[in-house]
């Protein structure tokens, strides 16, 4: 009787602490509710759609261009610190077409893109203030930066800055506050916690790809300017029939370029495995989808992405000529010779139309 009595026991907390860590797993994968909006359209910090999206804009443009311009700011500290007149220049000119450049790609950015209210709107204000805002980072810029690529203020609001003087899309009570007091809308996105597998070691494969994860997104794809990165967001169970149609095309145009030596290390085409792994911001916020997109390089700031995936029914022919208009100048032009070299069976060979899937 007590044997029984203590295996009945043993197997109370066997299923209760199994039940715990199911249920904790449901929280991490549990889709985010929308953030509540009341009749007049607002949130319930009383930000109408326009101020909303001036948020999103800047929050996405200040993750990704403040490190870069902090990064060029570090390189300028060399010449800062010499002696001579040209250390006292301000040379505007190396930062300006990189500004421009974010800000005017800035809707494209997945998590406005995605979203097609955000998206309208950021495009509206964009194209009204699009020079006011590239001028709020320049005047960042201005403001008592110290050699170290960071300003020496304490007191530079960027909502005040970009989401009332530079665009109104705020009111002037709103503006006020920063950024980060309006992370938590209700939504539970201010909870949340990205999930990551382990980073891999460096250049490692997953079926056949660069592998990357959440936590090595950036390195992986975004911090080499001069090589043109493919993101191949994967449901790979839940998407299965995707999944395999598409592979086997990627795979195929990756070995086109690797195997060339003139063009090993043009093209990186990686996979991220989103049933294991959240997309960070900004690159990417709840995505229940694949995707494929491009970050080109010299232009990281602006993805593109293919408008058909065709349900993962993509041919060696498709993925040429989707590059061939996304990538840079010279991985649009190996595209377009592959294109006119490579043989019909290899461009045209359809997967899903064979027993390999």
């Amino acid at each position: 009787m007590q044997y029984f009595l203590l295996h009945l026991l043993l197997v109370c907390l066997f299923l209760g602490s199994a039940a715990q860590a199911v249920q904790v797993m449901q929280q991490a994968d549990r889709a985010h509710a929308a953030a509540q909006l009341f009749a007049d359209g607002k949130d319930v910090f009383g930000r109408d759609l326009h101020c909303r999206t001036c948020h999103v804009l800047l929050s996405n443009l200040n993750a990704r261009l403040l490190p870069l311009l902090k990064k060029m700011k570090a390189k300028e500290g060399r010449r800062v610190n010499g002696n001579d007149a040209a250390s006292r220049r301000f040379d505007y000119g190396l930062y300006e077409e990189v500004i421009e450049s974010y800000v005017q790609g800035a809707c494209k950015m997945n998590e406005l893109w995605h979203k097609r209210d955000l998206r309208r709107q950021c495009e509206i204000i964009l194209d009204d203030h699009g020079e006011e805002v590239a001028f709020a980072f320049t005047r960042w810029l201005e403001t008592d930066m110290s050699a170290g690529g960071g300003p020496k203020t304490t007191d530079w609001s960027w909502n005040w800055e970009v989401c009332y003087k530079a665009t109104h899309s705020c009111s002037e009570e709103l503006s006020m506050h920063s950024i980060a007091e309006f992370a938590d809308d209700g939504s539970g996105e201010a909870e949340r916690k990205y999930r990551s597998e382990p980073v891999p070691p460096k250049n490692s494969k997953k079926y056949g790809l660069f592998h990357a994860v959440a936590s090595n997104f950036y390195e992986v794809f975004i911090d080499n300017a001069d090589e043109d990165s493919v993101v191949y967001v994967a449901f790979p169970k839940s998407r299965w029939a995707f999944h395999q149609s598409l592979m086997p095309a990627l795979n195929k145009v990756q070995e086109l370029f690797d195997n060339n030596p003139k063009t090993r290390g043009w093209l990186k085409i990686g996979i991220v495995d989103a049933e294991l792994n959240d997309i960070p911001p900004p690159y990417g916020s709840g995505q229940t989808q694949p995707t494929l997109s491009v970050y080109a390089a010299g232009i990281k700031n602006w993805p593109r992405y293919i408008s058909d995936d065709n349900e993962g029914m993509l041919t060696v022919h498709d993925l040429l000529q989707f590059f061939m208009s996304t990538c840079s100048k010279r991985v649009s032009e190996r595209s377009r010779v592959l294109l006119n070299e490579l043989s019909y069976e290899i461009l045209h060979y359809r997967v899903w139309d064979h027993d390999e899937i």
